[in-house]
């Protein structure tokens, strides 16, 4: 018991020392960080925290009546070309909202603006060194690539029919009552991206539970690590394993880890030898990068591999999925645009809509669907915001100064609101500006809903096409109504409107810990 207390003490005394050189030493970066000029400043900031304790009321503790992180509302209603922030610990940069800013910062100055270390150092347990992780020449390599498979044979002759084929299981699944449609939606896309990218069958959507398990993880895994941004010292506590953030990234990063593992070994003989039959040439993503490597006599790492699944799934999962629960949560609000849905499936559907929708049965035959798809993810990006770092020292367009080591913010879902852009009915539902010849008008500045410049989401046609066979199928059977309140296995009280208000206010990079109720009405057969 009397070394148990001396051990004990111990710790308390090195917590104690090592939280007072971190702070001491914050303080000093603090106080010779730039300020941005010309930029105003957040209207939360505060002289010695910076905007952490704001972000940390938002995005740790989710008090939905804080004021919401980035005070975007505040600053784009009113015009403002960029604001200011800073985080306690001496991290300032700034947000830009505008078209010609965001082309600056992701395509015309490209080589200037950087993942940065802080990012790649939060998300590694994630992301390792895969294509969201990546910069320079180890992210140009991934991406060349990666993109042999999102081609326009791929999206006609494999992409359409496995998304048709799940979709059909989605129906079979939902049945007349209230169901948690978003973790439906999440199942479907992850069906869809193991079959596509790595040409397993997973069967979440008919209950696998080692695949359903494996999904909790992750996204238990995601929301721990994404708090990680308004935790300064963040480092110490995993070190120690001394908050309870920590702890859950640790208990689920090796529940993910070992179902990781199991895939990739999948791909491997016992002698370590890639198998031939994992060499599919383009028809799957790890094909590619196994055949690529080579071709090229070098070898991928195990952890290589793994990095660029998890990296993949990311992608072809969460994004996704958070789109489609988007796009439900709107048409419940919005029923009128329901039953022009339903007409255009049943015409795309024709005589029977029991099959699987394929490429040809959609092709310039759903603009509605498209049309819905894109809006909701206007109001409600998968991704609302994300940053980089400068290297050298720059001027924007809109005038905005940076400095070399100064993040800099793009935020969809300020500049997909941006009045500038989309005129007064900017915060509005309204599919019918994607109609026509009227999507020709936005580029992917103004809508970088998909990224823009070199790094554009090389899935964005995937994800589309993805998204119309989805809303196709799903609404050539049931009609969908929200559910005011609805408490879901987890414990949350969920209902649409509180889904909208977390996506808008908190931000996260995907809305995977929120849920969405609704009811599935009576099918409509005739």
């Amino acid at each position: 018991m009397e070394l148990l207390a001396v051990t004990e003490g111990c710790h308390t005394w090195v917590y104690a020392v090592v939280g007072t050189v971190v702070l001491f030493v914050m303080v000093l970066w603090r106080m010779r960080a730039p300020v941005p000029k010309g930029v105003p400043l957040i209207s939360t900031f505060e002289p010695f925290w910076g905007t952490t304790r704001d972000m940390k009321a938002t995005m740790i503790d989710q008090k939905l009546t804080t004021p919401p992180l980035y005070n975007l509302a505040e600053f784009y209603k009113n015009g403002f070309k960029a604001f200011g922030w800073g985080h306690f610990g001496g991290r300032y940069g700034v947000v830009v909202v505008e078209p010609e800013d965001v082309k600056f910062l992701l395509k015309d100055n490209f080589n200037n603006f950087v993942k940065s270390k802080e990012f790649i150092d939060i998300f590694h347990p994630l992301f390792g060194s895969g294509i969201f992780n990546a910069n320079g020449e180890q992210w140009k390599e991934q991406r060349i690539v990666a993109s042999h498979m999102f081609n326009r044979r791929q999206l006609r002759e494999r992409m359409s029919d496995v998304f048709g084929t799940h979709a059909q299981e989605m129906v079979q699944v939902l049945t007349k009552g209230t169901v948690n449609i978003q973790t439906i939606f999440y199942h479907y896309t992850f069906d869809c991206i193991n079959s596509i990218a790595f040409n397993r069958e997973v069967n979440s959507l008919k209950g696998n539970a080692k695949d359903c398990a494996f999904q909790a993880a992750f996204d238990k895994l995601q929301n721990e690590i994404v708090t990680r941004f308004y935790v300064p010292w963040w480092k110490i506590h995993r070190y120690f394993q001394s908050s309870s953030q920590e702890r859950l990234i640790q208990e689920n990063l090796k529940i993910s880890a070992e179902y990781m593992d199991g895939v990739v070994d999948s791909y491997y003989d016992e002698n370590g030898a890639v198998k031939e039959q994992a060499l599919l040439g383009d028809q799957t993503l790890t094909g590619l990068f196994l055949e690529y490597a080579r071709s090229e006599s070098k070898t991928y790492s195990r952890a290589f591999i793994r990095d660029m699944i998890l990296n993949f799934v990311v992608a072809g999962r969460d994004t996704t999925g958070s789109a489609l629960t988007s796009c439900i949560e709107y048409l419940c609000k919005h029923p009128e645009w329901q039953e022009k849905l339903i007409a255009e499936a049943k015409a795309c559907f024709g005589g029977s809509k029991q099959e699987a929708l394929t490429f040809d049965d959609i092709e310039d035959k759903s603009p509605i669907a498209e049309a819905v798809f894109l809006e909701a993810l206007r109001l409600h990006p998968s991704v609302p915001g994300n940053e980089k770092v400068a290297l050298e020292k720059t001027r924007f367009p809109s005038g905005v100064e940076v400095e070399a080591g100064a993040h800099v913010s793009w935020v969809p879902i300020a500049t997909n609101r941006y009045k500038k852009v989309w005129g007064e009915d900017a915060e509005e539902f309204n599919p019918s500006r994607w109609l026509g010849d009227k999507a020709a008008n936005y580029d992917d500045y103004m809508y970088p809903t998909f990224n823009a410049g070199p790094r554009l989401c090389l899935g964005k046609n995937m994800a589309i096409l993805e998204g119309k066979i989805a809303l196709l199928t799903l609404f050539a059977h049931y009609r969908f109504a929200a559910v005011p309140g609805f408490v879901c296995e987890a414990g949350e009280v969920a209902c649409v409107e509180a889904l909208l208000e977390l996506g808008a206010d908190v931000a996260l990079p995907v809305t995977t810990n929120n849920y969405t109720a609704v009811h599935v009405a009576a099918a409509h057969n005739q």
